[in-house]
């Protein structure tokens, strides 16, 4: 998996995020948002971009555009 190999890169957690989103998995979207804030967190020490941050507000609050 990408994502196995690639932890810290965002893009491919904001593509996963939305693809479990469009699938109705919300929760697993939210928890992929966890899984990558926390690896930023312990890792480099900085929370996740503005995009990333932006994409989960967007599926907290069910935008009806995602």
């Amino acid at each position: 998996m990408l994502i196995a190999a690639n932890p810290l890169r965002e893009r491919l957690r904001e593509l996963q995020m939305l693809a479990l989103y469009r699938s109705g998995r919300q929760a697993d979207a939210l928890s992929a948002y966890e899984q990558v804030r926390r690896h930023l967190t312990r890792e480099l020490g900085i929370d996740p971009g503005r995009e990333l941050q932006q994409l989960h507000r967007r599926i907290l609050t069910r935008v009806p555009c995602l």
